[in-house]
């Protein structure tokens, strides 16, 4: 499983440098693929279990896509934005920052009462932990890559 982990984060490590939004694309396919591996390695479902979870993942992806690409609308905005940095554009980067971060907090929560109500809540509680820690890998790898923010010089 830490291969796996290493990998996703290496992988997912381009996506800023990227500028073919096909490229960006692929990598984020390769990704979900990647994080269905550890969470399926994870979880330890039964196969009665397994037909009940993978559709309501699935559902849950469709939902974090949305939110995934609004994420990387915003990195684009910042970066085209960069170099001139005005006070409303920082405030309104900021604002759209918050509200992407509390709709995808949202969207776990969403997902881990479905989970709690088809499964139960140590299957669900399991899926909260796991997504949250692959979500913070993928956020810390981005943050990496994203740079902070510059004074403008007086």
């Amino acid at each position: 499983m830490k291969s796996l982990i290493l990998f996703l984060l290496f992988s997912f490590s381009s996506i800023l440098i990227a500028q073919d939004i096909s490229y960006l694309e692929f990598l984020r396919t390769d990704l979900r693929l990647q994080k269905r591996e550890i969470i399926a390695e994870t979880m330890e479902l039964t196969i009665e279990q397994t037909e009940i979870f993978w559709p309501i993942y699935k559902e849950y992806e469709i939902e974090l896509d949305k939110i995934t690409k609004e994420r990387l609308k915003l990195i684009k905005d910042y970066a085209e934005n960069y170099y001139n940095l005005t006070n409303e554009v920082a405030d309104r980067l900021a604002g759209k920052k918050h509200e992407l971060d509390a709709k995808r907090n949202n969207l776990l929560w969403k997902y881990y009462n479905k989970f709690k109500a088809e499964l139960n809540p140590i299957d669900a509680a399991m899926f909260y932990q796991v997504e949250s820690q692959l979500l913070m890998l993928i956020d810390v790898q981005v943050a990496g890559e994203v740079p902070i923010i510059k004074k403008p010089k007086k």
